[in-house]
Parts: C-alpha cells; structure tokens; sequence
C-alpha cells in the first residue's frame, strides 16, 4: 500500500483522529473522560507511525504502545485516587488537589509530562522516532503534515493535563492553606508513583527498547 490513495487515506483518518483526540479532550471539563478522549488521540499516535510505512516511524509506533501504557494508567489511577478520596470528578473542582494529595500529584505531573514529550520522558523518545520516521518516509505532503500535527498535539495535550497540576500546587491566594493532608492509602498511591517514576525512566533508559523496536520495526518492513 505505500505510496497509494489507501495509505494516503488512513494517514489522513489517523492524523484527523489524533487532533480530534485531543482537541476534545482540552474541552472536556470531566477528568476521567479527558484522559479518554486523550487516549484515542495516543492510540492513533501509534496507528500515524505504522501507517508511515517507515522503520523509524514503525518503531516509534511500537514504543509509544510500551510508553504510552505506562502514563495513562498512572493517569487513570490518579483520577481513581482523586475521586475515592475527595468524590470529585471535575477539572474545575481540583483547585488545590496537589496540597491535599502531593504523592498522587506529583505522579500525576510526571506522567502528564512524559505524555506531553517533554525530554527526557519516555514519551519524547517515541514521538521523535514518529516524527523523524515521517519526515524521512516518502509520504508526499504527510512528509511535513505528520509531524506538524503530532507537534500540535502535544501542544493541546499540554494544555489539557499541565493546567492540573499548576492549578492542584498553586492554587492561589483564596486557597485554605490550613486545610489538613487527605493522601490516598499507601495501596493506592505507591502504584502510582512508580508509574509516575517509571514513565520518565522509561525514557532516560530507553535504550533497550529503542533497541527492540527498530529490530522489531526491521523486519516488519
């Protein structure tokens, strides 16, 4: 299928998914559904790398499924933690959230910039080779289109996970400084922040793994 209108077509409906993705995902005010919409818009992050038909951008679809995994369920899990503990489910209605619960915040934090691509996270490593992949694959347009949306991606996902973790430490003068810690049990938040610490790890020793990948990504191609 390279070079053809079927290859051309599903980058298209990937590339269209993975802006949509996230694009509903910075409007919804719901935290669990904003890590949902966010989730469609990493999976077709993986199908955009595949569908390149590139061995960098195969591999970083194949690392990113590894990376990926690790972020979003230490995301889901803390939006678990936050609602058993405070019964809140809204965005607007975790002002503050990081001075009640700072281990799951700050799990929270670091799996949100290891999903955004911020180096050295693992989420950066994958997102290179996805955007390399496609800049170097013979995809016409897609060569310069790919990588664009993927960039603008990761700009909305900033936008929809960083604003909860500056507002949950900073929230502001009009917050109750005095109000008492509420962490979540031991069993709830030593999951997370492994993961947390995992998702930037993951990316400091990559090495392995890009190993596997592109080995991977080889003989696929």
């Amino acid at each position: 299928i390279a070079d053809t209108w079927v290859q051309y077509t599903l980058l298209s409906m990937a590339l269209f998914t993975v802006f949509l993705g996230s694009m509903m995902a910075y409007r919804e005010k719901i935290l669990k559904k904003r890590l949902a919409f966010s989730t469609v818009s990493q999976v077709s992050y993986i199908l955009c790398g595949l569908f390149s038909l590139s061995t960098a951008a195969v591999a970083g679809g194949l690392m990113h499924v590894v990376f990926h995994a690790f972020t979003k369920m230490c995301l889901f899990l803390c939006a678990g933690s936050i609602i058993f503990v405070t019964g809140n489910t809204r965005v607007d209605e975790l002002n503050g959230i990081g001075k009640k619960m700072p281990v799951t915040m700050w799990a929270f934090t670091l799996a949100s910039l290891a999903l955004v691509g911020i180096p050295p996270a693992s989420g950066f490593v994958s997102k290179w080779f996805l955007a390399t992949g496609a800049i170097g694959a013979s995809t016409t347009v897609f060569s310069w289109l790919t990588p664009t949306v993927l960039l603008i991606s990761a700009l909305l996902t900033a936008g929809y996970l960083l604003p909860v973790s500056i507002n949950g430490f900073f929230p502001g003068k009009n917050y109750d400084y005095s109000s008492p810690k509420t962490e979540s049990p031991a069993l709830m938040y030593i999951p997370v922040l492994i993961l947390g610490i995992a998702s930037v790890l993951l990316g400091v020793f990559s090495n392995e793994i890009v190993e596997l990948a592109t080995s991977l990504a080889s003989a696929l191609m």
